[in-house]
């Protein structure tokens, strides 16, 4: 038999075929027979080592569970034959009756939102609830041996107080994970009352806390960003970089992330020169970056200094040297490139948790559910954040995970659950996205295939003013870039 190390254990308590079972045995056999699969279950029943009351008062609610009740009754009787006790005579009494309810595992998340705090703040918490309620009517539905999956709401109050009393009363109430707190501060406190493995996801915090474990927020910053653009970089063959980034929380992270990356991968990082956050004048960086001549000027920049610093890139002249501008998410901005002349944002290689072609099915199956849920159109972004937090905790339960400590394990490892904010998966204690390249064309996102490049836009050279002539053997100018023509379809890049 292949059977995982649950039903290992189990099959060596139990005694030889025909032999009674030790009281010793029938109780650690009765302890974890609801964490073996069905296949292990069908396994050891066919193979006769499990022919014992437990296994086969399991096999026969797993059999009803899955629709075949004539086949689970006759295992509940056989589990009765065999001596039945405890657990496993109610489990077995209960397929005979035809109601197995009150064996359903129960599954609890938690949610710590602000449902008393200032009007603004509840306006938005409800929100943060109206997503979380729409993943569970889409995930937490009733299956298999699972009860549908309920959902215990405690009132933070808005502050750092009220979020440690919600989180104690959250202690008591048995749940597998925690969506929330909102707020950076209270998330920090709710962190440092974690004992033990809790997955505690909070969909609104810009920070998440420094050496907390199992703490994790969907909007702090998100490395997949630098890291898409590294591989697109080296995959390009475009070797060299500079890193022009702002010194807030997300640029040093963002741009920390890129060099990481990209000298990994095997790129030359010449430097990386940060500027004041709220700075309006960057001649001193970029002619910093000019000097050095890259490949690459990475710019991770928030959409609001994208708006004053892309026309200074064109000023000082760093697009007529051939080098190329990747950008993060801010780059893409609907109002920030309705308001930017299109000559300074295009050629802009960007990348981003949504496709270039629209919107990802994720999303489009979150509003779907949204707008069927409570029949009327989605009204912000605000819901969407509180579905994929509670999305991610329902994925793991839905991979097997029944305990705390398995939520947070299959959390780390599980492939990436598609969201409405992009798909998400966890690395290295973070919640990331998978990113999708696209460069900016008249103030459209248009798909870029692995290995493109923006193509220069090249000018006849300058005449010569003393002769009024073009000298022999000029080459043209680069005066910008464009974006490749492609209707390659948009795929994530491959972290």
């Amino acid at each position: 038999m292949t059977l995982g190390r649950t039903a290992e254990a189990v099959a060596a308590w139990l005694p030889a075929q025909d032999e009674p079972v030790s009281e010793e045995s029938f109780s650690r056999v009765e302890g974890q027979v609801q964490n073996l699969t069905e296949s292990e279950l069908v396994e050891l029943v066919d193979s006769g080592e499990g022919i014992v009351a437990p296994v086969l008062a399991e096999y026969a609610f797993r059999q009803y569970t899955s629709g075949a009740a004539g086949s689970a009754r006759r295992s509940a009787a056989r589990a009765l034959d065999y001596g039945a006790r405890g657990r496993a005579e109610l489990l077995a009494l209960a397929v005979l009756s035809g109601d197995v309810s009150e064996f359903f595992i129960k599954t609890r998340l938690g949610a710590i939102l602000p449902t008393s705090g200032s009007p603004s703040l509840r306006q938005f918490a409800d929100g943060i609830e109206e997503g979380i309620r729409v993943a569970l009517e889409m995930f937490g539905q009733a299956g298999g041996i699972r009860a549908e999956t309920e959902l215990v709401i405690q009132d933070s109050g808005g502050d750092i107080i009220g979020a440690r009393i919600a989180f104690s009363g959250m202690e008591t109430s048995d749940v597998l994970g925690v969506i929330g707190p909102l707020q950076e501060g209270a998330l920090a406190e709710v962190a440092a009352q974690v004992q033990g493995p809790l997955a505690v996801i909070s969909p609104t915090s810009p920070v998440v806390p420094e050496g907390s474990t199992g703490v994790y927020s969907l909007s702090s910053a998100d490395p997949g960003a630098a890291r898409a653009l590294a591989r697109y970089a080296i995959s390009s063959d475009l070797y060299t970089a500079v890193v022009i980034y702002p010194e807030s929380t997300d640029g040093v992270y963002e741009a920390r992330a890129f060099s990481e990356a990209f000298q990994s991968y095997g790129g030359l990082l010449l430097d990386e020169i940060s500027y004041p956050t709220g700075a309006f004048f960057f001649e001193e960086q970029l002619r910093r970056a000019e000097a050095l001549l890259p490949d690459v000027l990475v710019l991770p920049l928030p959409a609001r200094d994208v708006e004053v610093l892309a026309p200074q890139v064109t000023f000082y002249g760093l697009d007529s040297l051939e080098i190329r501008i990747l950008g993060t998410n801010g780059w893409r901005e609907e109002a920030m490139l309705s308001r930017v002349d299109t000559r300074y944002t295009n050629g802009v290689v960007t990348a981003s948790p949504q496709p270039a072609e629209g919107q990802s099915d994720g999303y489009l199956r979150f509003v779907e559910s949204y707008e069927s849920y409570y029949q009327r159109t989605l009204p912000d972004q605000v819901p969407a954040l509180g579905y994929d937090a509670a999305g991610l905790l329902l994925e793991g339960i839905r991979r097997g995970a029944s305990t705390q400590a398995e939520l947070l394990e299959t959390l780390s490892t599980m492939p990436a659950f598609s969201g409405a904010t992009g798909r998400l998966f966890v690395d290295d204690g973070r919640v990331v996205r998978d990113h999708f390249m696209g460069c900016l064309q008249d103030g459209q996102v248009l798909n870029l295939p692995d290995g493109a490049r923006a193509d220069p836009i090249l000018s006849p050279p300058l005449r010569d003013p003393e002769t009024d002539s073009i000298p022999e053997g000029a080459l043209d100018r680069v005066i910008g870039f464009r974006c490749p023509v492609t209707l390659v379809p948009s795929v994530p890049v491959n972290r």
